[in-house]
């Protein structure tokens, strides 16, 4: 009886530690470590979105650069005229080329014949390129515009493609005239390199280190890769602990792939540790302490840790904590979960940073780091919506820099640069960030909107603005005042009307052109009932 008894006990304990060990292991094996690889998944998801956002931003960047540029009313002039001397003088400058990180500008008029081109090798190298200087190429001739009429929502192109053996991105722009109306004249077009500096840029934006890897054939291309810019292929599932984000050329076909190492997170990925399978062994023998041990050191901790693991996939809310003690297996696990959430926390909020940044970049002027075109419509549409807006005064000042072009021609471009942002820090510091919103509308125009500002206080407004640029003596010895000077248009919005920022705007251009009839560097305003 005694041996019989034993024998049970023993088979008892047996049984306990098997069952024990399975029940663990069945916790572990489908609740706790799917919910950390969801985690980590989700982490590299972010990863490639975050690098595809950046690569987005090197596009939109050269897409801003080609529209500051093409719908312009110079510009649609030359092209029609197609004044090669025109181009070459404004835009086939090293700075320029350097500064905005591209290869090569080219201007086609609207039956595609090149009117003037230039491709360089960074530090200004010129070269030649049979690609952008032979219009009727294949490649040039995906990214031409027909001489057809405007659709604003179709006036740019891009795409990846190969030159001189090296990727590159390329991206045209209808030549239109500035407000963007009538029939295109022909076609903007930049391409740049794929080089070093973008990838570094890139780099920068994901904070990883990135290799570019060309694709040549179906070979070439990785288990479980990513197609940028398709939401439904999405996954964080990494091969050979690297995620791959594969880009197509401008027909579709697959180009190269931006690599990179994903996360480690430190949590351990076994089912079963040391310590653990030593407190099991170790509570065979006592069996009453047994149920107490592993009720009060495993199941309730694990518990913890599923509920928060859950709570956490359900409401996306990573500032929870386990806060587990101790520092055996348990806690160390429930430890790196603690971690792991408050790195997936801090990268987040990197993500949002980050993207809080990028679009910054997308509403900034890129000479003066005032408001660009683009934040000013955001801007007017935004007030347009508001309730506020109806009950009190809008004023609008329109400002164009006084014989600007002749300012160029005298002191340069380099001049004229500075003299727009000298005009734009004086905009700037002379009204209050916190009500007005100051923008460069493009070339040597300025916009400013004062909020719950009267028609009188807009005139004073502007004609302080006028005596302090007057007041800083830029000089331009080609204006009658010797000094460089503005013209300024006033609208005023009534209290109790409904803004129409086409209108005011319409109304601004008007009264700045009288300004202009009138001798330039003065004020004049036009004030509508509505």
């Amino acid at each position: 009886m005694t041996v019989s008894l034993r024998s049970k006990l023993l088979l008892a304990v047996a049984l306990a530690l098997i069952f024990s060990l399975t029940t663990q292991a069945f916790i572990r094996f489908n609740w706790t470590l799917p919910a950390l690889e969801h985690m980590a998944n989700s982490a590299n998801k972010a990863d490639l979105l975050r690098l595809e956002e950046a690569f987005s931003q090197q596009i939109e960047t050269l897409r801003s650069i080609s529209l500051d540029n093409a719908v312009w009313d110079k510009m649609h002039r030359a092209a029609i005229d197609r004044n090669n001397e025109w181009f070459e003088e404004t835009y086939f400058l090293h700075e320029t080329f350097s500064q905005l990180n591209i290869n090569g500008w080219y201007f086609y008029a609207h039956d595609h014949r090149l009117i003037a081109g230039q491709s360089i090798e960074l530090p200004y190298k010129v070269t030649s390129n049979p690609i952008f200087a032979t219009p009727g190429h294949s490649i040039t001739q995906h990214f031409l515009f027909d001489a057809v009429a405007v659709n604003k929502k179709a006036m740019s192109r891009w795409g990846l493609v190969t030159i001189n053996e090296r990727p590159a991105i390329v991206l045209s722009h209808a030549i239109t005239s500035g407000d963007a109306s009538g029939t295109i004249a022909g076609t903007s077009l930049i391409w740049s390199y794929i080089n070093d500096k973008r990838i570094s840029q890139l780099s920068l934006a994901l904070q990883k280190p990135l290799s570019l890897i060309s694709v040549v054939s179906a070979t070439d291309i990785p288990v479980n890769v990513v197609p940028a810019y398709t939401p439904s292929s999405l996954h964080g599932e990494a091969y050979n602990r690297q995620l791959n984000l594969l880009f197509n050329d401008y027909l579709g076909r697959p180009f190269f792939i931006l690599r990179f190492n994903e996360t480690r997170y430190p949590f351990d990925s076994r089912v079963f540790d040391q310590t653990l399978l030593v407190g099991l062994l170790a509570a065979t023998l006592m069996l009453y302490l047994f149920y107490l041990f592993i009720r009060h050191q495993i199941l309730v901790p694990l518990g913890k840790m599923v509920d928060i693991v859950a709570e956490v996939m359900d409401t996306s809310d990573f500032s929870k904590r386990i806060d587990l003690k101790g520092y055996d297996a348990i806690g160390r696990l429930g430890n790196h979960i603690d971690s792991l959430f408050a790195l997936v926390k801090d990268q987040k909020a990197e993500l949002v940073e980050h993207n809080k940044q990028l679009r910054n970049m997308s509403y900034a002027d890129p000479l003066t780091g005032i408001a660009n075109r683009r934040y000013l419509d955001q801007h007017l549409q935004t007030l347009a919506e508001s309730d506020e807006t109806t009950r009190m005064p809008l004023s609008l000042l329109l400002i164009d820099v006084d014989h600007f072009k002749s300012f160029n021609d005298n002191y340069g471009h380099n001049q004229g640069d500075k003299a727009l942002v000298d005009v734009a820090t004086i905009l700037r510091q002379n009204t209050h960030a916190a009500t007005d919103f100051v923008c460069r509308l493009g070339g040597e125009e300025f916009v400013i909107v004062l909020r719950d500002t009267e028609y009188d206080d807009a005139l004073a407004v502007a004609e302080n603005l006028s005596a302090q640029i007057v007041s800083a003596g830029i000089s331009h010895v080609m204006s009658p005042y010797h000094v460089l000077t503005v013209s300024i248009g006033v609208a005023t919005k009534a209290p109790g009307v409904s803004l129409h920022q086409a209108e005011l705007i319409d109304q601004a251009d008007k009264a700045m052109y009288l300004a202009k009839d009138a001798g330039r560097n003065r004020v004049e305003g036009y004030l509508s009932d509505t």
